[in-house]
């Protein structure tokens, strides 16, 4: 596959620095990728035949990804901070392409596709967004780590001002154990049997794994919760704020994702009017998606990402 053409643009947020990167030319829509919890952009491009970066360009976009510079060692890094950042981030992005934030179209996995329904619920005129594994209410997922985070509804007390966990190194460490025949925790909470190949997965954890903050992870343990997250200027809940939505909506569910169950996606679309459904994958090993098989599985490119650009495109 030969080099795409790359630049970076930098922006400096309050408590979180963001870092764009475009993937391709210059020409075509600009098209903003949000990764999730805990992650980098990288599995935007790691699929072993055709990235979603690269489907974009085939559409004639021009892919930019976002990278939050998130630090367990930074306080203030929330969920609130991160959707600032996003937002400081697409206001630059909007001058330095010259088109009006209609003219783009945005793409989040997980948190990522949280914050871009947050953005749009507060007014930024995106024109299209597509969310992959994303819902308003997260009870019955996140496996184990899920449970624990049940336990403590009353979330803004426990806010920690700095602190968090280094699984970026955990990541890399278990890297080479992954995708191997053998079951490891990490890989069955992400990625269906078979789904992803294992030089895929290996490379998935040695590119795509950042540090997750406490207070981020504070923030995000109101979505196990009935009141669920307030995020945006208005303080109000999220589940209620996106009624009001306009802008079109896909939302892409795998079937067999335990991170995000798929009848919590279903319930956020009908939660949001202008939004519509897309669920993928059969439980069959080498047929399913899990949370990250939505971008890197060996079936993604025909069952993800073209449905994903046919909708971009308005079909």
């Amino acid at each position: 596959m030969p080099r795409s053409p790359r630049e970076t643009i930098v922006v400096r947020g309050v408590d979180v620095d963001v870092t764009l990167t475009r993937i391709g030319p210059v020409e075509g829509r600009p098209t903003v990728l949000v990764p999730g919890l805990a992650a980098t952009p990288a599995p935007f491009n790691l699929h072993e035949r055709r990235p979603l970066t690269v489907v974009l360009q085939e559409s004639g976009r021009s892919p930019w990804l976002v990278d939050f510079a998130v630090s367990w060692r930074r306080p203030g890094q929330d969920a609130p901070a991160l959707l600032h950042a996003l937002q400081l981030a697409l206001s630059e992005l909007r001058h330095h392409a010259g088109v009006d934030l209609d003219a783009v179209d945005a793409v989040g996995h997980s948190l990522g596709g949280i914050l871009l329904l947050a953005l749009a619920a507060d007014g930024v005129p995106l024109r299209r967004i597509a969310t992959m594994g994303t819902a308003l209410d997260y009870r019955g997922g996140f496996g184990r780590l899920g449970e624990l985070l049940a336990l403590a509804p009353e979330t803004r007390r426990l806010r920690a001002p700095v602190g968090g966990l280094p699984v970026s190194r955990l990541a890399r460490f278990s890297a080479p154990l992954l995708g191997r025949r053998f079951t490891v925790p990490l890989q069955t909470a992400q990625f269906h049997p078979g789904s992803t190949p294992g030089p895929v997965i290996r490379e998935m954890m040695r590119q795509g794994v950042r540090d997750l903050p406490f207070a981020l992870l504070v923030d995000l343990a109101a979505l196990l919760t009935e009141g669920g997250l307030r995020i945006g200027h208005a303080g109000r809940p999220l589940r209620e704020a996106v009624r009001d939505l306009t802008v079109p909506v896909l939302m892409i569910a795998g079937r067999q994702d335990s991170q995000c169950p798929v009848q919590r996606v279903r319930e956020a679309v009908r939660q949001i009017p202008s939004a519509r459904l897309l669920e993928v994958g059969e439980d069959a090993p080498g047929r399913g998606f899990s949370h990250v098989d939505l971008m890197t599985a060996t079936r993604a490119p025909d069952e993800v990402f073209d449905p994903l650009v046919s909708f971009l495109e308005g079909a």
